[in-house]
């Protein structure tokens, strides 16, 4: 019952928010014959180590707070037991129990309003989904430098724009949020002002062509892969698109970040799938692997004006069909 008594200390000691302290107590009984149940030769023992158990005929175990009883067990070794008996062992569990719970009260009476430095934290928090990229940085240079700078133990960024910070110091991870939020600032401002992302505006991506993607971030859900250049200039960025976790390759990947780095490479071919329904460029390396030949399906070409006109001089099929209809009025 010490342990019930500590274990309730040690949780209040690191913060985690129980309605009451519990403290247990167990009770021993005695009796000069064991066969004998009578109350008079029975003495009630009070004990938390386990002393009772072993030398007494009764292992009567209670835990509560101070409203009451919130557990208890009992063994017994003689025939049984009365109700006078019962009845003097739950008095006496109960008084014992509230003076343990007094002594703890000095010590400590409620949960600690914050965790320990020994206890790892966590924050959660949320940014606008086109804003990941900035956070990640190129090859996740940045969320990189995110957990160094500040001494994060991880950091965990979902394509919705969801973030997970974790590590020991509740101000540290204030800060790294407040960072975070100052550093893609700049495009919730023109979000609210109505103004648009630049976006690529180069040559469209082919369905079912393979391109040489070049690595701008990795993360727990995917890699962020470039397979488009932007604009020389840079008025416009390159076309960028995921390759999700489950289309890195044939076989499930349980680490996105070891399994890419284990490649030792900056770049590597994936498929353009197409557009979600979010406007999302979806990549697939796992497509690649599986179908090494691209099967692009070619779109229909528009006659252009000199496959239209009329070869060896004749006329085209549109003017004989104006004629046509000419000849047909005049039938009328």
């Amino acid at each position: 019952m010490a342990s019930v008594c500590g274990g309730t200390l040690s949780l209040m000691d690191a913060g985690v928010p129980i309605k009451k302290p519990v403290a247990g107590i167990a009770m021993g009984m005695l009796l000069g014959d064991k066969g004998s149940v009578s109350d008079d030769n029975a003495v009630i023992l009070s004990d938390i180590l386990g002393t009772e158990d072993a030398l007494g005929t009764m292992d009567f175990k209670v835990a509560g707070d101070r409203d009451g009883i919130t557990t208890f067990q009992l063994d017994i070794k003689c025939e049984g037991l009365t109700l006078e008996t019962m009845e003097k062992a739950l008095q006496q569990a109960k008084e014992g129990r509230l003076h343990l719970l007094d002594e703890m009260d000095k010590v400590l009476s409620k949960p600690r309003p914050e965790l320990p430095s020994t206890v790892p934290k966590i924050r959660l928090f949320s940014i606008l989904p086109e804003s990941i990229g900035k956070v990640i940085g190129p090859g996740g240079k940045q969320i990189r430098a995110l957990i160094e700078d500040f001494g994060l133990s991880n950091m965990d960024v979902d394509d919705d724009g969801n973030i997970q910070i974790s590590g020991f110091d509740t101000e540290v991870l204030e800060k790294t949020e407040a960072f975070v939020r100052e550093l893609v600032s700049s495009d919730r401002g023109r979000g609210k002002s109505g103004g648009d992302r630049p976006k690529y505006e180069g040559p469209p991506a082919v369905v079912g062509k393979t391109y040489n993607g070049k690595i701008t971030g990795i993360h727990n859900f995917g890699a962020f892969l470039e397979i488009l250049p932007g604009a020389e200039d840079g008025s416009y960025p390159g076309l960028e698109g995921l390759c999700h976790v489950s289309e890195l390759h044939t076989e499930r990947v349980r680490n996105p970040e070891g399994f890419i780095r284990s490649m030792g490479v900056e770049e590597f071919k994936v498929r353009f799938l197409g557009i979600n329904e979010k406007g999302r460029v979806q990549l697939s390396r796992k497509d690649v692997l599986l179908n090494p030949i691209d099967k692009i399906e070619e779109q229909p070409k528009e006659e252009s004006a000199e496959e239209k006109a009329p070869k060896d001089g004749g006329m085209s099929d549109d003017e004989i069909d104006i004629i046509a209809k000419a000849i047909e009025g005049l039938s009328e």
